[in-house]
């Protein structure tokens, strides 16, 4: 956890911030190793942790390098009242996790100046420790395994419902947690990405796309999977293999130092040019750690250099409205050689 602490002092120095107001419970937990409510403050080499009564008592077992604050009240008003006592700060926060009503009442109270940064505790976490890749190599372990458990408990007349709580089952037995609520879908419904599992029922020759993710020592693992259940559908098994190609190509171009819209651009120009390019909804992938989306995304907008220890999805996905779709996702670790897919 010191080495995350310094990593982030780094990045505020480089910012010339004196300070930083954490209020992401994910960003807390990445720096504590527990899960609070409440908001860590690092002002110079004096860290505090605020939080409500009742995780005092854990506040004061686990925080043994930080000092705890324990708010009967406000949060807000104790932070000022610590502000005023340090001296006035140039204090960066967490723009994207501060509600503007919370920002209005920190703002009334802090001695200092309050500046809105964005990204600066997920850029550190985007890059994964030795820990954490083995964490995430655990939960792809179980994913994987639980996908083969699906595929051959499938028979007609099953329900998308049915498979999802099975996927649930099977991976709560093997993980700590799911990763997000399981995707599945049958026949034309494979065409809703994001979509819910109802009690459509499964027949013969119909497309199945099953997406789910383990979660292991609260690290994520993301891997999808279409294939055509019982039977032979020349259409959607040129989709799927070109879907494939897709991802083979993707993941070929992953290397450290190459840009995330680099990676996105060629996947979108060879759709295009199979003249699938209104097909295409979403983008390639994303990382995945702590949360099931983080740092880096791969979109046309990103210009984030992958790293060496980045951990991302790779999920190309053509999409054809009322008929079917098809997704295919793997885990991919950035190594010095190139992507690596997990496990």
């Amino acid at each position: 956890m010191e080495s995350r602490w310094e990593k982030l002092k780094t990045q505020l120095k480089k910012e010339k911030i004196d300070a930083f107001l954490i209020t992401d419970s994910t960003n807390i937990f990445y720096f504590f190793g527990i899960w609070i409510e409440g908001v860590a403050f690092f002002a110079g080499e004096r860290k505090f942790v605020l939080t409500k009564p009742m995780y005092q008592e854990e506040v004061e077992k686990n925080f043994f390098n930080w000092e705890p604050i324990i708010c009967k009240n406000s949060i807000e008003e104790k932070l000022g009242e610590l502000s005023e006592r340090i001296g006035p700060l140039k204090c960066g926060f967490e723009a994207n996790f501060l509600s503007f009503n919370q920002y209005k009442k920190i703002k009334e109270r802090f001695k200092g100046e309050l500046i809105p940064c964005c990204g600066l505790v997920e850029k550190i976490r985007s890059v994964k420790e030795e820990k954490e890749i083995d964490c995430i190599k655990k939960a792809c372990q179980v994913t994987k395994s639980a996908l083969e458990y699906l595929r051959g408990i499938l028979y007609s007349g099953i329900t998308e419902k049915m498979v999802l709580r099975k996927a649930v089952s099977y991976i709560l037995k093997e993980a700590d947690d799911v990763s997000f609520p399981p995707i599945v879908l049958f026949g034309e419904r494979t065409s809703l990405p994001h979509g819910k599992p109802s009690l459509r029922k499964l027949k013969k020759g119909e497309l199945v796309l099953i997406d789910i993710g383990a979660k292991v020592g609260n690290y994520c693992a993301d891997m999808t999977r279409t294939f055509v259940w019982d039977g032979v559908s020349e259409r959607w098994q040129r989709v799927i293999e070109f879907v494939k190609n897709l991802q083979r190509l993707a993941i070929e171009n992953i290397k450290p130092g190459v840009e995330c819209a680099q990676v996105e651009k060629k996947i979108r120009e060879r759709s295009k040019e199979a003249g699938y390019e209104e097909n295409v909804l979403h983008s390639l992938g994303h990382g995945v750690g702590l949360e099931i989306h983080e740092e880096p995304f791969f979109s046309s907008k990103s210009n984030t250099p992958l790293q060496e220890g980045m951990v991302v999805t790779v999920e190309p996905g053509i999409y054809f409205p009322g008929e079917g779709g098809v997704r295919i996702e793997d885990t991919i670790l950035v190594t010095s050689q190139g992507g690596k897919i997990l496990p």
